[in-house]
C-alpha cells in the first residue's frame, strides 16, 4: 500500500519546519527517501542536498514533538500560578498586579519561600509559603499544592 510522505526540512537547531517543502507517494520511509533524493533534489544544486530532511506520513500527526511539550509545560505553569494566586488570595491586602517568585533573601530571612513581589522593582510584598532549606524542596512544595488543587 502506498502512503503520502510528507518532507520537511530540519534546520541546524533540530527544528522541523512549520510546512512541508514537498509531498511524495511511496510504500514506505526508505523508499519516500530514495524518490525525494533522486528526483526532486537531482540536480538542484548543493543548497539543498546539505539540508537535513524529515519524512512524515500525511496520514500521521504532523504535530512537532517540541510543540506538545511547550503545551505541557504552559499548561503547568498556569496551574502553578492559580495555585500561587489563590494563596495571594487568601494572605489578603495585596495589590491586583503581582509576580510569584521563588526568593531567597534577607527579607525571607535567608530561607527560600514562594513570595508575592511588585512585577516592574521585584520589591517583597508577602510570604505566600512555609520557609525552606533548599529550592527544591520549595519547587516540591508546589507541586504538591498543584496536585492537591486538582
Amino acid at each position: 500500500m502506498k502512503y503520502n510522505w510528507n518532507v520537511y526540512k530540519v534546520f541546524k537547531n533540530g527544528k522541523r519546519a512549520k510546512s512541508p517543502f514537498c509531498q511524495i507517494e511511496a510504500v514506505d520511509k526508505s523508499k519516500a527517501k530514495e524518490k525525494f533524493l533522486n528526483e526532486y533534489l537531482a540536480g538542484s544544486g548543493s543548497k539543498y542536498e546539505k539540508y537535513i530532511w524529515a519524512f512524515l506520513r500525511s496520514d500521521l500527526s504532523q504535530e512537532r514533538t517540541y510543540e506538545k511539550n511547550l503545551e505541557k509545560d504552559k499548561e503547568q505553569k498556569n496551574k502553578r500560578i492559580q495555585v500561587l494566586a489563590q494563596l495571594a488570595i487568601k494572605a489578603g491586602g495585596l495589590p491586583n498586579n503581582i509576580s510569584f517568585v521563588l526568593l531567597y533573601s534577607k527579607n525571607t530571612n535567608w530561607k527560600w519561600e514562594w513570595a508575592a513581589c511588585e512585577p516592574a522593582s521585584m520589591q517583597y510584598l508577602k510570604t505566600l509559603s512555609p520557609s525552606f532549606k533548599s529550592a527544591p524542596k520549595a519547587e516540591e512544595w508546589l507541586t504538591t499544592q498543584v496536585k492537591k488543587s486538582n
